[in-house]
């Protein structure tokens, strides 16, 4: 009796041992999942995207692109939902709105982009931000580049946009003094720089003074529209300006062809605020990446597609800034890059 009741306790504390290294693993676990909450996030017990009442999300996206322009941000935006699960045509359907270059018709377009119902809508920068908002309270609206969001009233603050809007802010007016330390780190004998902004632009414009110094004069050209760039870079011819540093305006970046071709006609160096200015001809640019901008206010739209509500979703601010180097240019109009600059470059083209 004793052996046989030996053998049942053996097995019994095998059994509690069993049940207690179960208890041990699953403890383990939980507190792991506790301690990492991002694996939760991007394993298994991530939301997957879904449709509503059986129909698919449909995401608005209002943009000023003129006619026939290149569209791959918005592209990028496509793309980078796509890889977070929503699929166009299965569980996502785009409303795709363009302002064909005339951002006075943005607000009427949003009005019409309203009708359509949308849960969602892409407002990349500042005038097709304030354009959404102006004509809903209600649906969320994600920016991607938005230059100053609080002070411009798009949201409440960075930590707690407050409202129906989040996204990704942009830091436009301080880069304009970054480039301008580049251009002058560039062409150190510089004295006379042409300034492309809009009338909007003046603390850009601040910050581009304190970095030309006493010993650089700035010949400003406020424009609110493309029409008038002819006419502002024979200005600068006319006044002997020996660079021109572009402020970031969105039309700026629009007409990056235009604006690489009069400068070449004038032979007049460019500093620009976007790489696509560089890659169309400017000799530089230094900013944030566009690219990178889109991507996140992706991710920031999938939290919302799932739940969340934009008045909680933190605004973000770029981290990561390149600079942008062309070579075919610098040649053409005979200017030889240092190789203090060359080494800070993120990409030079060739």
């Amino acid at each position: 009796m004793n052996r046989k009741s030996g053998h049942i306790h053996t097995g019994l504390r095998r059994r509690v041992r069993a049940h207690d290294a179960r208890r041990s693993t699953r403890r383990t676990f939980l507190l792991g999942a506790a301690a990492w909450p991002v694996i939760g996030w991007f394993g298994l017990a991530r939301a997957q995207p879904s449709s509503r009442a059986g129909k698919p999300i449909r995401v608005g996206i209002l943009r000023a692109n003129p006619p026939k322009s290149p569209r791959a941000l918005d592209n990028v935006f496509v793309d980078a939902l796509r890889e977070l699960g929503w699929v166009e045509g299965r569980n996502i359907m785009y409303e795709r709105i363009y302002a064909d270059g005339d951002e006075a018709r943005l607000p009427a377009l949003a009005v019409e982009l309203m009708a359509r119902r949308p849960d969602l809508i892409y407002a990349h920068n500042n005038p097709e931000a304030r354009a959404a908002l102006a004509a809903t309270r209600t649906i969320p609206v994600v920016f991607g580049a938005v230059n100053d969001p609080v002070n411009v009233g798009i949201v409440k603050s960075l930590a707690r946009p407050g409202g129906n809007a989040t996204g990704v802010a942009t830091l436009g007016p301080e880069t304009g003094g970054k480039r301008m330390q580049l251009l002058r780190e560039t062409l150190p004998k510089i004295s006379r720089v042409g300034v492309l902004m809009k009338p909007t632009s003046e603390s850009e414009l601040k910050f581009i003074e304190q970095a030309a110094g006493a010993g650089v004069k700035l010949i400003p050209v406020r424009m609110n529209e493309p029409e008038g760039l002819a006419a502002a870079f024979a200005f600068f011819a006319e006044n002997r300006a020996e660079a021109v540093l572009l402020a970031q305006v969105a039309f700026l970046v629009t007409e990056h062809r235009r604006i690489a071709s009069l400068s070449m006609k004038q032979r007049i160096p460019v500093i620009a605020p976007r790489s696509i200015n560089t890659e169309s001809g400017a000799l530089m640019s230094y900013n944030s990446s566009l690219t990178d901008h889109v991507r996140r206010a992706a991710h920031l739209a999938d939290k919302i597609l799932k739940g969340a509500k934009p008045a909680d979703i933190p605004v973000e601010q770029p981290t990561k800034f390149e600079l942008v180097i062309n070579m075919k240019t610098a040649r053409a109009l005979g200017i030889t890059i240092p190789q203090s600059i060359l080494l800070q470059a993120e990409r030079v083209i060739e």
